[in-house]
């Protein structure tokens, strides 16, 4: 049974899913250690541990706005892929949510990316048409254009700019 357990800064379980945030992103699509924690003062931020029967495997960090739920960095283990985690996790935070629940991916443009795009589709979520540059973690990082998908259906542009306006305000730090 896959849950999800948060996580806070003082925890053992911080350093793991660090790390492993580490190894799943690159450094221009996740925070340093020290922004990591700052963020997570915020009131809308949640880190969180994806376990499988009490066994941590994966982690996810959103933002559980009063218009939307972000979802900022989501991967699993290796090693726990392709078991059905990703899909039961992603149920878990869209199952009972009455607000728009959005998410960046890269722009399919390789096997991997492709392979991530349709696991997201395979699970409810649909392509926006708004060109998106993520926000920044660091100052002298560089612009990313991504995709935006949505679960069920497409954002408005107005929700989409309520969206942007609330990422250039609590998550880019230019």
């Amino acid at each position: 049974m896959v849950t999800l357990k948060r996580i806070f800064a003082d925890e053992q379980m911080y350093t793991w899913a660090m790390e492993l945030l580490r190894q799943s992103f690159p450094p221009e699509e996740r925070r340093d250690d020290q922004l990591q924690r700052q963020v997570m003062q915020h009131a809308d931020y949640r880190l969180c541990a994806i376990l499988d029967d009490g066994t941590p495997c994966g982690v996810v960090g959103y933002w559980d706005t009063p218009n939307f739920l972000y979802f900022e960095n989501f991967c699993v283990q290796s090693e726990c892929r392709n078991k059905g985690v990703g899909s039961a996790s992603l149920h878990l935070l869209t199952q009972s949510l009455r607000k728009p629940f959005i998410l960046e991916i890269e722009l399919p443009t390789d096997e991997l990316t492709r392979r991530r795009k349709a696991f997201y589709q395979r699970n409810g979520m649909v392509e926006n048409p708004f060109p998106h540059v993520q926000p920044h973690y660091r100052a002298t990082d560089p612009d990313l254009l991504l995709m935006i998908l949505t679960y069920g259906k497409p954002i408005s542009q107005t929700q989409y700019d309520g969206f942007r306006k609330y990422l250039d305000e609590n998550v880019d730090v230019r």
